[in-house]
């Protein structure tokens, strides 16, 4: 690839998906699924990752509740300077190093390049218009990874994830959905 398809590459992937939080208010009932439903365990070797992670929230969150190995890759190099900040306050104030060190780790990266064999749970927060590009990603995620989408369904998966829950929540007098996803083969 060469340096102006690489920088194009990385100016697209920006304008289709820009940052898009997950609400905090979400995260525990997002999570509790993930435990009971899907086998999360607290102070486990599984590995979470999330795909545009912004400004860390879910990998925090997930290292600060279950001690999971929790990556988030972001292409914006602000937004992980701002997430590597919010991690190190939290470690200064809460007296927490050795355990966010060792679980929670934002990179700067494209989520269209990575290979997803190593992760348990995949999280993702995606604008349809962007899920086109995401099938060769989603292949190299290993059988029976669970793939978290918040707000969108995943569209055209069928040959490889099938939907094993699907949980509503309500802000501000709407449906929010996250869906839960298997990687069958």
């Amino acid at each position: 690839m060469t340096r102006k398809q690489n920088y194009f590459g990385k100016f697209h992937s920006q304008l289709e998906l820009p940052f898009l939080a997950t609400d905090q208010e979400f995260l525990h009932e997002i999570f509790k699924i993930l435990e009971f439903k899907f086998g999360l365990m607290k102070d486990s070797s599984q590995k979470l990752v999330d795909l545009g992670s912004g400004d860390g929230t879910i990998v925090i969150f997930s290292g600060l509740n279950y001690g999971i190995k929790s990556i988030g890759i972001e292409i914006d190099p602000i937004l992980v300077n701002e997430a590597n900040q919010r991690i190190m306050s939290i470690i200064e104030e809460g007296n927490l190093k050795k355990k966010l060190m060792k679980t929670i780790k934002i990179k700067l990266g494209d989520l269209y390049e990575q290979n997803l064999k190593k992760y348990d749970f995949i999280y993702i927060y995606s604008l349809p218009t962007m899920q086109k590009y995401l099938s060769h990603v989603l292949l190299t995620a290993k059988k029976g990874s669970i793939i978290i989408s918040h707000k969108y369904p995943l569209k055209g998966f069928n040959s490889c994830l099938v939907l094993q829950y699907k949980l509503k929540q309500y802000k501000e007098n709407h449906n929010v959905f996250t869906y839960f996803y298997e990687k069958f083969r």
